[in-house]
């Protein structure tokens, strides 16, 4: 029993992430398909703030994706930095990931040039090589 009501739940959520995902910019659709329904609210909602467009954004979806931190570090903002200030909603998911979020946002609002190598360098110092790798990978998907 409990592992046919799992399933349901899985199948609705990804049933909602998939609906959701027809409200995001076509670049950023095959990245937020696979997320969950309120994490792709979020993200779009952030980056729709700071006026996030096309790869821009689609970086934003995957840094998400690549980083997938614990609460408090979602999107990977104050990874290394204990008492970093995007780490103070540990505890309330939505409100944690919204602020990680505006965070990424306004890194890739004031540093993305194109150039993913040399985003990774200033946003991933010590794993920018494969941080580049796993942002291109994620930035090149097409919806299916």
């Amino acid at each position: 029993m409990k592992r046919t009501a799992l399933s349901i739940c899985l199948a609705l959520a990804a049933t909602s992430a998939v609906a959701n995902a027809g409200s995001v910019p076509q670049e950023a659709r095959a990245i937020a398909a696979t997320m969950p329904a309120i994490e792709v609210e979020i993200l779009d909602t952030v980056g729709r703030e700071y006026g996030l467009t096309g790869d821009q954004l689609t970086l934003l979806f995957a840094i998400r994706k690549i980083e997938n931190g614990r609460p408090g570090v979602e999107m990977g903002v104050g990874s290394d930095t204990p008492g970093h200030r995007a780490r103070r909603y540990a505890g309330d998911f939505e409100r944690s990931l919204r602020l990680q979020a505006r965070w990424a946002a306004g890194t890739i609002q004031k540093r993305y040039t194109g150039d993913i190598a040399a985003f990774a360098r200033r946003y991933c110092p010590p794993n920018w090589n494969s941080w580049t790798r796993m942002a291109r990978f994620f930035m090149s998907r097409k919806e299916s």
